[in-house]
């Protein structure tokens, strides 16, 4: 995880959750949808860290660390890292003292829980809380500036330095696992959109509209014949019943919110599910 933090523009795919997206979007896009916030439920241990997945004796702050010393630490048994120096991307201030970085979640975990990772599997947030993979991902970075920031999101803390840098790797690590925005974060995006090349656009999502399809029903009357002393009686129209067969939602996120009930989706990965409740709860989401 070489920290170029140079600003790229990534093509990706986000899930449009709960809603269908009119016009649909599709992959590079550049698009990352708002919807409010999931506030229930939160809990920084449903997210394990740090581990090993390498199994090369090295946990992920220590794998951080290294990936970002600008001059690399000696590293003893058990992956005891001594010497190296680091640069807060977030205040420009340099260590030696690796003790006084943290290894901040740019997007942190609580926000990641508030914009979809509260539908994951414990694998899944085992996963992005460990991610080594996405240079914008995780970064050393001055304790107590992480601290400071906690768990806002971009609507309420910014980096004193390198806030285009912050905000380019905020958007991307949104639409690499399909997280959504809230509308504060929306405006956020907007305000910085071409001045800091962001490359991604808000959408708002709009309500599933379930499309009618008519069949007609009944038979129709036959018409007695004319006599000339019985007028012709008139023709019966029609019965007509109305069907509603949903309409497919591309793309939608399991476990989300969503509307009507007994709408159908598809998902990124092509499994299909019912808007519907569950025993347990009340309120309508996607469900198998």
């Amino acid at each position: 995880m070489n920290k170029s933090w140079r600003l790229a523009v990534v093509a990706l795919s986000c899930l449009g959750i709960v809603f269908q997206i009119t016009p649909q979007a599709t992959a590079g896009d550049g698009v990352l949808y708002i919807t409010s916030d999931h506030l229930e439920g939160y809990d920084r241990n449903l997210f394990k860290l740090w581990i090993d997945a390498d199994k090369n004796g090295c946990d992920t702050r220590a794998e951080v660390l290294i990936a970002e010393a600008t001059v690399k630490p000696k590293r003893a048994a058990k992956c005891k890292l001594t010497g190296g120096k680091w640069l807060s991307s977030y205040d420009g201030v340099a260590y030696t003292d690796a003790s006084k970085l943290d290894i901040d979640h740019l997007v942190p975990l609580a926000e990641a829980w508030r914009s979809g990772a509260w539908a994951w599997t414990d694998e899944q947030r085992m996963e992005y809380a460990n991610d080594l993979e996405d240079e914008w991902a995780l970064n050393a970075v001055t304790a107590a500036v992480n601290r400071s920031k906690g768990d806002k999101d971009i609507s309420q803390w910014l980096p004193k330095k390198n806030v285009c840098t912050y905000l380019a790797g905020w958007v991307i690590i949104k639409a690499k696992f399909e997280l959504t925005v809230d509308i504060a974060e929306a405006k956020v995006i907007t305000k910085y959109y071409k001045s800091c090349g962001l490359g991604y656009q808000t959408k708002q999502l709009e309500p599933v509209v379930v499309s009618p399809t008519p069949t007609v029903s009944g038979s129709q009357t036959p018409a007695p014949s004319p006599s000339a002393s019985t007028p012709s009686s008139p023709t019966p129209s029609p019965t007509v019943s109305v069907t509603a067969i949903p309409t497919l939602v591309a793309n939608v996120s399991p476990g989300s919110f969503c509307t009507p009930a007994g709408a159908v989706g598809k998902s990124a990965s092509g499994v299909l599910y019912t808007c519907k409740t569950s025993p347990t709860d009340t309120r309508n989401r996607w469900r198998q």
